[in-house]
């Protein structure tokens, strides 16, 4: 049983998530990805760009 469940834990869902972010100049972008989390969303756009403001949302 201890086995079933470790391969349980690894089987992540994915799921659909809006980025929509603002620039330091004040240009705005939406995004659409497969993320395990909104908060993974977020991470994303902060390497991705230099941004002012950030918002994620599940699709």
């Amino acid at each position: 049983m201890k086995t079933r469940c470790a391969v349980r834990a690894q089987n992540t869902r994915l799921i659909k998530c809006k980025i929509k972010l603002t620039t330091r100049t004040g240009e705005t972008y939406f995004y659409y990805g497969l993320f395990r989390s909104t908060a993974d969303a977020v991470i994303d756009a902060v390497n991705r760009f230099e941004t002012a403001a950030i918002q994620a949302t599940a699709a």
